[in-house]
């Protein structure tokens, strides 16, 4: 792989269903649909790997709808496909994408949670504060 291809992702074919498809990096108009698919499934994502049967059974839909807007697909088109196949094109469109996905998506996941947990934490913390012990 020569220092561009690292700096520019390249697109990678794929034959799925009889057609070929080119999986490429993202285009600046598929960003705002595909993040709003991606980041529940992005949050499923932890670093030991990917378990595709729990992401699929808990993210299906959220997955398949950001595998069809990464490609320019119907959803249709990608429900259609064989688990085999739905999979391996879901890899290749975080693979392709991976240069997107470390320094968009999860930093931006990482800014939401860390929101998310310091407001729970004050909720939680102004709840308690105002609570007295019920005596027995």
């Amino acid at each position: 792989m020569s220092d561009l291809d690292k700096l520019v992702p390249q697109a990678f074919e794929i034959t799925l269903a009889g057609e070929t498809v080119a999986v490429k990096p993202l285009k600046v108009g598929q960003m705002p649909a595909f993040l709003r698919a991606i980041t529940p499934v992005m949050q499923q994502i932890g670093g030991d790997g990917i378990d595709w049967l729990a992401l699929f059974g808990e993210r299906g839909d959220d997955l398949l709808t950001a595998v069809s807007i990464a490609i320019g697909k119907p959803r249709a088109w990608v429900d259609a496909l064989d688990a085999d196949e739905a999979i391996l094109l879901a890899a290749k469109v975080i693979e392709v994408n991976a240069d997107f996905f470390t320094r968009t998506v999860m930093p931006r996941l990482n800014v939401e949670m860390g929101g998310l947990i310091a407001r729970t934490s004050a909720v939680a913390a102004t709840a308690t504060a105002g609570s007295t012990p019920s005596s027995t």
